[in-house]
């Protein structure tokens, strides 16, 4: 599996905490972090350090600035280009080529030390204060900050405020990857990162949501059905209809025959031949069971609880191996014994032996769920709100279903029992 790799760019001594937390909780996602002073950095000893660092950008998907107060070692000290900004300039650089994306955070402090700077300036210029004199005093050192300029100049270069300005008076694009975030904890960062990159989701669940999506797509491949080009059928519709106009009761099943229409048992039959000799498969459905990417933590019982994502994947797993059992020879007779070269195609209806009816519509009712179950979890994991369907009883018969539920034993019985 191929994973997002970050390069995590800065001043290391003021910010080494910082980095090492940030480190630690994106390889906690599943991601790979570079950090120039972690012994898993790769350092080929054929390079100086700052040429290992523009080396290893070169496999990174996200770029990580942070600035603070310090402007660090120099890159080009007689242009006064450090070494985080020689990174920032390579990272933009392959931004432009679509090969990386850059989040840029800056400390809410020099943030604010840039904005008050900035209004001296004006003040200063306003009071027609001597330039010399204003320089001097807008790039005095400070306890604050190592180099008031050049930090200034950096954070205007990572804002692309010229680029801006200059886009907006003659019409060319604007540029992109300028959004500067100001933090002041490490949540302020992570609260970004979050909600750019991860989707609050850790890499190797979203990995498995795109396994899942997968078998469910390879589900429903095998559970619908392709009469004419371009047009796929699904028998839900079909096996709802058929309940819905012959309705076989308790007391009904006890009738030798049933009578049906002709052309509509013949649909029937259509789909039931489908399912001849097709087992489905689970193993991520039920690999999706044994992982806790479904469950949520509840305080109040100090314990993860079922989601209705979950409910339906345990439903989905029930349904599947229902319909691999009754997927037999002997149900499926009934379509070859009720066929229009065996019975003939005259007349309105046909009539068929129930014994043999029933097994046969519990089949197709399994299908039926099967597919509407799937379909209802692919959706979700393409990201829209999770909603059970309504899904077909266990019995075939309709007012057996009843008798079914009272008879059988429900969570909360067990428990009771349980506890005895």
């Amino acid at each position: 599996m191929s994973r997002p790799t970050f390069f995590i760019s800065s001043t290391i001594y003021d910010f080494r905490d910082l980095r090492s937390a940030l480190k630690f909780y994106l390889e906690e996602q599943g991601a790979i972090v570079l950090a120039s002073e972690f012994n898993d950095f790769q350092k080929p000893l054929e390079q100086h350090s700052y040429d290992a660092c523009l080396t290893a950008m070169q496999k990174a998907d996200y770029f990580i600035l942070l600035i603070g107060c310090r402007v660090g070692g120099w890159y080009d000290e007689a242009n006064k280009i450090s070494i985080t900004q020689q990174e920032y300039r390579q990272a933009y650089e392959l931004h432009k080529l679509g090969k990386l994306k850059i989040l840029n955070f800056v400390r809410s402090e020099v943030w604010q030390y840039r904005e008050q700077r900035n209004e001296l300036t004006k003040l200063m210029k306003a009071e027609a204060v001597d330039p010399i004199l204003g320089h001097r005093l807008l790039t005095a050192p400070s306890k604050f900050a190592s180099d008031a300029e050049a930090l200034v100049n950096f954070i205007a270069e990572v804002g692309r405020n010229k680029e801006t300005k200059k886009a907006l008076e003659n019409g060319s694009p604007l540029p992109t990857g300028n959004w500067i975030h100001t933090f002041s904890n490490f949540r302020d960062i992570w609260d970004v990162v979050h909600s750019q990159v991860l989707t609050g989701l850790p890499v190797d669940n979203l990995a498995f949501r795109k396994l899942l999506a997968r078998e469910l797509t390879e589900i429903l491949k095998s559970a619908l059905v392709k009469f004419e080009a371009d047009v796929v059928y699904s028998p839900v519709e079909s096996v709802i209809r058929f309940h819905s106009e012959y309705k076989i009761t308790f007391n009904g099943s006890n009738n030798e025959k049933s009578v049906i229409s002709r052309s509509f048992w013949n649909r029937m039959s259509l789909f039931g031949m489908r399912l001849m000799s097709d087992q489905f498969q689970t193993q991520i459905v039920d690999r999706a069971l044994e992982t806790s990417y479904f469950l949520n933590f509840d305080h109040h019982v100090n314990g993860f609880v079922e989601t209705p994502v979950y409910k339906a994947l345990f439903k989905l797993q029930i349904e599947m191996r229902s319909l691999n059992r009754a997927n037999k020879a002997d149900v499926l007779s009934v379509i070859f014994k009720n066929a229009p070269a065996v019975r003939g195609n005259e007349g309105e209806t046909i009539d068929i032996e129930t014994v043999k009816l029933v097994p046969f519509l519990h089949l197709m009712d399994r299908w039926t769920n099967v597919v509407l179950l799937s379909k209802a979890i692919h959706k979700h994991l393409d990201g829209e709100e999770f909603v059970m369907p309504s899904l077909r009883p266990p019995s075939p018969i309709a007012d057996m279903n009843e008798m079914i539920e009272a008879e059988s034993p429900s969570d909360d019985d067990v428990f009771k029992f349980l506890a005895l």
